[in-house]
Parts: structure tokens; sequence; C-alpha cells
């Protein structure tokens, strides 16, 4: 065997290992972008280019079901939410009679590296308004996101849309956040 044909022949497995020995190296260096906790103040806007039709559920009564589409910036100057697309899923409730409203749903987040923040939201009973109030946690995440949990506000105001039938909400998420996990939480604070 000749000292190319040796080359030629170990290059690619060489190439594959070194490729392994650099990924850990990658990994951490992105998760340590993020700090292990941290408060948070995040501005959202939802959308839904197409209002359901409400299913009634007795006198004065409906609820429906839609999934929103979400941009999300975090306005205090941290990763998380920053320039973010999601879905989320919405189940509200509409008491006609009561004037009130009840609504609950679950989010996904996705940054640009693909890693993603799930989230889930409800909004007790409350009277029909332009602002809307309810509570929300993060559940859960995948690669820099996982291990994440924490709880916030949410404030959300419906808009007038230019678009019939289109629903438009712009909002504000106040909370705090932290990791669980070792990856994640490799940044001091």
């Amino acid at each position: 065997m000749t000292r190319r044909t040796i080359h030629t022949a170990f290059a690619p497995g060489l190439s594959a290992v070194a490729l392994v020995l650099m990924l850990p190296a990658a990994i951490t260096a992105r998760a340590e972008d993020m700090p292990r906790q941290g408060d948070f103040r995040i501005t959202y806007t939802s959308t839904n280019i197409s209002a359901p039709k409400p299913v009634a559920i007795g006198d004065n009564r409906t609820a429906s079901a839609t999934i929103n589409m979400m941009t999300a910036v975090n306005e205090s100057g941290g990763r998380l939410l920053h320039n973010m697309a999601g879905r989320c899923t919405s189940a509200p409730l509409i008491d006609t009679a009561a004037k009130t409203l009840e609504n609950h749903g679950y989010c996904d987040y996705v940054d640009a590296d693909g890693d993603h923040v799930f989230e889930k939201w409800d909004y007790p009973v409350q009277p029909l308004g332009a602002v809307n109030e309810g509570t929300g946690e993060w559940i859960g995440g995948t690669g820099k996101y996982a291990g994440i949990s924490g709880t916030m506000k949410i404030r959300s105001r419906r808009l007038n849309s230019l678009t019939d039938g289109a629903i438009q909400v712009v909002g504000e998420k106040l909370g705090s956040y932290s990791f669980t996990n070792a990856v994640a939480s490799a940044k001091r604070d």
C-alpha cells in the first residue's frame, strides 16, 4: 500500500472524527450565550387570518378553536424569544350574556437555529374588553432551551384589523425563567 493509498483510505474517517470532536465545543459555545436564569419582557403579535365559526355550547355561550401565527421580540435585551416565530393554539369561551371571556392554549416558538420553546397559557374568566390579562409558563424546549421553566404575566390587546375576518392581537409577556439542565446553564450569572 502506498502512502497516497493509505491517506485516501483513512481521510474520510479522520474528517468524521474531527467533526465529532468539534461538535461539543460548538454546542457549549451556543448554550453559554443563554444565561441560566433571568427576567424578560417580550412583545408579541398574534394573527389569525380567518376567524373560526364558533360552536354554541349553551344559551349565549360559544367555544372555538384556532391556531395563530406569532412573532416575538425580547425587549429586555435577552435571547429568550428574541426575533422568533411561533404558532399558538387558542380555545376561547365567550359568554355574550355575562360579557365574559375565558381562553387557554399552548405555543411553540422556534429560533433561527431550529431550537424550540414551549409555552402553556391561561386567561381566566374576565370581562370582555379591549385588554385581557392572563398567565403563562415555559413548559420545555429543545436545543439551547432544553430544561427551561418559568412563569409570566401576559397582557394582550385586540387590534382593529384591515383584513376582513382576520384577528390581530399585540401583547406583552413579563416574567422570569431558569434552566435545570447542565448544557443550557453553562454560563455563570
